[in-house]
């Protein structure tokens, strides 16, 4: 018999976790608080509740952009641990800050349970082609347990150690992200300005040494201003890169480069920009060379 997963969040990131899972032949029963037609499209099984999924479920895993979503889900009235299941293992997916990680810890091993920190670092279309990077932490024995779990979900699954240190591990990945996508409108906004033809930056250059990953992604968005569909919404990074930083300020370790991005990310806040993909940073980059894309 198939196991049983829960997965709450079928977002941006959940949905194609979901594909990938159902893909292997998981029995997966998702929640959200919007529509699950989709879910259901691809043969997942809806639940009225994290509750609900709690009870049915034997793992859960939960893939949320803010704290106070995960620990709604988790310890509210219909929350999963007001499922009652002893020994239950919960898998959080979601980035979060350090401390919001270690207070869920508690709670959940006060009721029983086991929290792996895990969080999983990819946009969509590299989850969706199972190559999202997933940092585990924890109890390892469970996940080795449930390793079949994760290996559903990627084939880039990785145990990196004790609790806390998959978050650890997310908030140096994204740092890398942060700075790379900020240096790749930098550049972009140059090559536009000294007249270089924008599909030949982007073909030369996506392969070159100079290049990233998130260059590659979003390179091609910058040049044709398309920050639609949303990847990863500049206000997300926006949250997210304070984290980085206070994390960097308590090891008392400079981070003069993500101070540069997160100071981008802010005002673009208060920007058209700030619900569209984070590649529209490149706006404010060419707004400050007082240039046109």
């Amino acid at each position: 018999m198939s196991k049983k997963v829960g997965l709450i969040g079928l977002g941006a990131i959940g949905h194609p976790l979901a594909v990938n899972l159902i893909d292997k032949g998981f029995e997966v029963h998702g929640y959200r608080r919007s529509s699950m037609d989709s879910f259901v499209a691809i043969g997942g099984k809806p639940g009225a509740s994290p509750k609900a999924l709690g009870e049915a479920c034997d793992i859960i895993l939960t893939c949320l952009p803010h704290e106070h979503d995960v620990e709604n889900v988790l310890f509210g009235e219909d929350g999963v641990l007001a499922s009652n299941r002893k020994g239950l293992p919960i898998v959080d997916l979601s980035t979060l800050p350090v401390p919001n990680k270690e207070a869920n810890l508690e709670k959940v091993q006060a009721a029983g349970c086991d929290l792996l920190d895990s969080p999983i670092s990819g946009v969509p279309n590299m989850v969706a082609d199972r190559a999202g990077i997933i940092f585990a932490s924890g109890n390892k024995e469970v996940f080795d347990t449930h390793k079949d779990v994760f290996d559903g979900m990627s084939d880039k699954a990785f145990y990196l150690g004790a609790y806390g240190t998959g978050t650890k591990m997310k908030f140096v990945a994204n740092t890398l992200v942060s700075i790379h996508i900020l240096a790749a409108a930098e550049a972009l906004a140059l090559g536009v300005k000294a007249g270089l033809d924008r599909d030949l930056m982007v073909k030369v250059l996506s392969p070159s040494a100079g290049s990233s990953l998130q260059f590659q992604v979003r390179a091609p968005l910058m040049m044709e201003r398309k920050y639609d569909p949303v990847l990863a919404p500049t206000s997300l990074m926006s949250k997210d890169i304070p984290q980085f930083l206070k994390f960097a300020e308590d090891l008392g370790c400079p981070t003069p480069l993500l101070h540069v991005a997160g100071d981008y990310y802010t005002r673009a806040l208060d920007t058209e920009w700030a619900e569209k993909d984070v590649a529209s940073i490149i706006e404010l980059v060419a707004d400050d060379n007082k240039m046109k894309l």
